[in-house]
């Protein structure tokens, strides 16, 4: 190994005796040679302190995607009325419903309504980190009929706030969630228990519970001098 430094040393870079004349010490030569070696082996040849280099980090491998959820919000509607679709994915760039009854995006939690004319088979197509694409199917039932009101029966004025409270399933493991929507007739104030928060204004809407334990949800309507209230029960097993 050769290293240029003027400060002190033969030509060469190899210190001597004779360099070190004047300051009156005596050092034997080899032993200067070795701390000098070291020296230079240490700081990288008086580099400023080591040269090795840091590999960059691997990048991320990209993800596929992943749908966790697609199901329909009721079992059937009537027909006219419209049906609600929810969807969840990870890991999507893009994602879209053949046929493309509305435009959606790659979220992890949504629900949207959609009109159909009758029974419908209906694919959620998502593409990947890695451009692979995964599907999965539902179909959005219509009952056979003349259109009518998600409400079969007249019912007296004071329980017509709330048209539709469904859960996304009934049970669910430890751990778990469920998604729980409604749809009212009319604006009102709306409060849920155990509270899910402020449910704002919206006619329809969706909320994502995660239940500990068996439990029941209540949804709570007040407006135009009506109240309506509805339950359903998530069990934890």
């Amino acid at each position: 190994m050769r290293c240029s430094n003027g400060s002190i040393g033969r030509p060469g870079g190899t210190p001597g005796r004779d360099s070190l004349k004047h300051t009156g010490i005596s050092i034997h030569a080899p032993a200067l040679v070795v701390v000098w070696m070291l020296g230079m082996l240490l700081t990288g040849c008086g580099g400023g302190g080591s040269t090795a280099e840091t590999a960059p980090p691997r990048p991320q491998a990209a993800q596929p995607a992943k749908i966790l959820f697609f199901y329909p919000g009721q079992e059937s509607v009537s027909p006219g009325d419209q049906a609600q679709v929810c969807y969840g994915v990870e890991n999507a760039t893009s994602v879209r419903l053949d046929p493309p009854l509305a435009d959606i995006r790659p979220l992890s939690n949504k629900c949207l309504w959609v009109t159909v004319k009758s029974t419908t088979p209906l694919r959620l197509i998502a593409q990947g980190e890695d451009g692979a694409e995964v599907e999965a199917t539902m179909t959005v039932a219509v009952k056979a009929g003349s259109p009518s009101s998600t409400r079969t029966a007249p019912e007296a004025p004071a329980s017509t706030l709330i048209e539709t409270f469904t859960a996304s399933t009934t049970t669910v493991s430890p751990g778990g969630g469920a998604t729980i929507c409604y749809v009212l007739s009319e604006p009102a104030t709306l409060q849920m228990s155990p509270s899910q928060g402020n449910l704002g204004s919206d006619l329809k809407k969706c909320v994502l519970v995660k239940p500990q334990q068996t439990t029941t949800y209540t949804l709570t309507a007040n407006g135009g001098g009506k109240t309506d209230s509805v339950s359903i029960t998530i069990r934890v097993q």
